[in-house]
């Protein structure tokens, strides 16, 4: 493999690439100690697999997904976060009064005014308490978790999906150790289930993790910097499509030349690692009408169907948060079903920091903490 990767940015480029079976994912060889830990799980997984054998583990994902309502889904996620919200008195903080420095940004001059003093904020970080949680304890429930043990699973699945990519120190770390006990939880709270089927829930539950969060944080990060007048009437599929296109949670994905060929008008010999910059093929303008705008209805409501993804039909040109080609995301319907419960739960809390931090990743873009505020608030007697 060369040293040095190829990086396409053009939304052109990026798909055609993404079509053609002469790339492939970098693989991962199957474990041989006969242990069911992570190492096991990325060579049981269609993440890192090609060919037929990730075609049949994909169908398999695809198979386990599709027997599941997106509509209860959507439910559930919205009745979870709601009543986490609920929940969130132990949140509560005063206000500044007015010798105390108080927060910048839309919630000291925004719809609702500047805090006052002696008013009771409600405070909820969403990354902590709603982005992870939600998504994966909603969806494990549907797959097989009994919900009492619903926050068992959600502390299981993020331990595995922080260790999920091959590291070349992967053997020794922490965070693979913690993931290998992880699996174990897992699969005992599935009632261990049949190899095969653990892989394919397991993978599930990792994508809906991480990936999903960061689609949560970044649409509410977006949501709420956005006049009402903009979003008035748009349901909350058409912020989520939005941004994955706009601000996608998965920046980068890799191939590798498993044949001398060509991509983006340049040679390509076999082995060559290629990089394809999902951000930057979003916002290409050959490929959108003023990209860097983020426009809710950009999208109309059939295009929320994930089927429509190629966008060959009207013309809509697709974006690429879910991927395209032959492997793109086998859980895009249940992720924005996931997605749109916790983004309507949360609607009309108000960001409380002006400015974000995210996550350290190299190909994912996930806020590190997101403080909402809640628009009722409460006067101190």
């Amino acid at each position: 493999m060369t040293n040095s990767p190829l990086v396409f940015r053009r939304h052109a480029d990026v798909r055609a690439v993404l079509s053609d079976p002469c790339f492939e994912v970098p693989p991962v060889a199957p474990a041989t100690d006969g242990a069911q830990g992570m190492a096991w799980l990325r060579g049981a997984v269609s993440r890192f697999s090609n060919g037929a054998e990730h075609a049949r583990r994909r169908s398999q994902v695809i198979g386990l997904l599709s027997a599941i309502d997106v509509v209860a889904l959507r439910e559930d996620a919205f009745d979870l976060a709601s009543a986490e919200l609920a929940s969130s008195e132990a949140s509560r903080v005063s206000s500044p009064g007015p010798s105390e420095s108080a927060p910048s940004g839309p919630t000291a001059s925004g719809p609702n005014g500047p805090s006052e003093p002696g008013v009771v904020d409600v405070v909820v970080d969403v990354m902590a308490r709603l982005a992870r949680r939600v998504p994966v304890g909603v969806l494990a429930t549907h797959l097989g978790v009994a919900p009492e043990h619903r926050e068992d699973a959600v502390g299981a699945v993020v331990a595995m999906a922080a260790a999920y990519h091959p590291r070349p120190d992967a053997s020794v770390s922490e965070a693979e150790d913690r993931a290998d006990r992880a699996v174990a939880v897992l699969a005992d709270l599935l009632g261990r289930p049949d190899p095969e089927r653990m892989a394919a829930v397991a993978a599930s539950l990792i994508q809906a993790c991480d990936a999903t969060a960061g689609l949560i944080g970044n649409a509410l990060n977006l949501l709420t910097r956005l006049p009402r007048a903009a979003i008035a009437g748009r349901p909350a599929e058409a912020i989520l499509m939005e941004t994955l296109r706009h601000d996608p949670p998965v920046r980068l994905t890799r191939r590798v030349a498993v044949m001398d060929t060509t991509a983006g008008g340049v040679a390509v010999p076999a082995g060559t690692a290629v990089v394809l910059d999902l951000a930057a093929a979003n916002r290409d303008f050959g490929a959108f009408r003023d990209p860097h705008r983020f426009g809710p209805d950009r999208f109309g409501p059939d295009r929320f169907d994930a089927d429509r993804r190629d966008g060959s039909e009207d013309g809509v040109c697709p974006h690429l948060g879910f991927g395209a080609g032959i492997r793109p995301c086998p859980g895009d319907a249940a992720a924005v079903a996931l997605a749109a419960g916790v983004v309507d739960a949360a609607a009309g809390w108000m960001r409380v920091n002006p400015e974000i931090d995210y996550e350290p990743s190299p190909n994912l873009r996930v806020p590190a903490r997101l403080d909402l505020r809640r628009p009722n608030r409460e006067k101190i007697s």
